[in-house]
């Protein structure tokens, strides 16, 4: 939403250092839309930047259709690709990983190797309900598996607070009641009574009503 990424913008101005680049790591319009707000050249990986110019003008338009001016009508494109590995920018070594079939198809994360810092975004909802919708349960969990391996102690989710390794257990346990609540579920109203059931506490229960029409696509609204 334009008036968040328009708040990023001012705090950025506070730290009295130019900004060179956004990064954005997948299409999907929470982690994409805002980007219109700033003026420094956009970056994404290759298969992002494919799937941002194939689909996120309709994204975006959908958005706007409910939201009205908050959100912008057309997507920002990316303009430079970034390639996986690592890449020293101002003496900072930077890390950059490609997350494939998870909570989206293609998905960047950055680490800060020099800091123990790995900006996971999707890969990990921290006490919020996540995103379902391409059932990849499986390809999830092993990335969950994969990266906890890697060393990195502080890590920056997608949705809600930063934490430490133990996220990508809580985050694998989620899946695991996810799957089985969809397999036990029968229409759209079980699946989301089921998730709130199994986790009360969490947030982001608009989601669950958002990623109906992907799971359920036959049933009525």
């Amino acid at each position: 939403m334009l008036p968040y990424a328009r708040e990023a913008c001012d705090y950025i101005v506070t730290l009295g250092k130019p900004l060179e680049r956004l990064y954005v790591t997948h299409y999907h319009p929470d982690h994409l839309l805002g980007a219109v707000a700033f003026a420094a050249p956009l970056y994404g990986l290759a298969e992002v930047k494919a799937k941002i110019e194939q689909v996120a003008d309709r994204v975006a338009s959908e958005e706007h259709a409910k939201l009205g001016d908050i959100v912008p009508m057309k997507a920002k494109r990316p303009s430079r690709i970034v390639a996986p590995g690592s890449e020293l920018i101002h003496g900072v070594r930077f890390e950059f990983l490609h997350l494939k079939h998870a909570e989206t198809e293609d998905a960047l994360m950055i680490g800060l190797p020099e800091r123990g810092v790995l900006i996971t975004q999707d890969l990990i909802y921290n006490r919020v309900h996540a995103f379902i919708g391409e059932q990849a349960f499986d390809c999830w969990i092993g990335a969950l598996k994969s990266h906890r391996a890697l060393s990195y102690d502080r890590i920056l989710p997608g949705h809600g607070p930063p934490g430490g390794p133990e996220l990508y257990d809580a985050m694998a346990q989620y899946l695991s009641v996810a799957r089985s609540a969809l397999a036990e579920a029968r229409e759209p109203v079980d699946l989301k009574r089921q998730l709130i059931s199994a986790f009360p506490d969490y947030g982001g229960r608009a989601l669950l009503d958002h990623q109906m029409r992907f799971l359920f696509p036959t049933a009525k609204p």
